[in-house]
């Protein structure tokens, strides 16, 4: 039998324990990283992307904002601002929240906060459609 490791996906608002895993790839702000049973310990800024979840040939994907991932001997810990399941993106909500951000930022804004927020929201509701349309 494959080695596993323990998975929680905390947020917030809530805590997504996975249970034992084979393999998760996370968004890291240098880029993708995968770990598997008896990774280095180690933490790692994870940046607004995917998260993908592999028991046995069960896959699940998430939409992830920024936060960090706690690797130790006894499992992972990704501690991130929110965490959407696949299956529960709403897809129009999504797509309404992609226009809106995009909307904002065609208009000429004087303030740079506005601007850098509305390229975050941007980037978030990128990220929720890329992941709800997977396959």
């Amino acid at each position: 039998m494959a080695e596993k490791f323990h998975l929680e996906i905390i947020t917030p608002t809530k805590v997504y324990d996975e249970g034992e895993v084979d393999y998760l790839r996370a968004p890291g702000v240098d880029g993708a990283f995968g770990v598997l049973a008896g990774h280095t310990e180690s933490i790692m800024a994870l940046a607004i992307g995917e998260i993908k979840v592999v028991k046995g040939s069960v896959e699940k994907t998430y939409a992830s904002a920024k936060g960090f991932a706690e690797i130790t001997r006894n499992g992972v810990q990704l501690l991130v601002e929110s965490a959407e399941p696949q299956e529960d993106i709403d897809l129009t909500r999504a797509q309404e929240a992609f226009d809106r951000a995009k909307e904002h930022l065609n208009r000429k804004q004087d303030e740079m906060e506005d601007e850098l927020r509305a390229l975050r929201a941007l980037e978030r509701s990128m990220n929720r459609l890329k992941v709800a349309e997977k396959k």
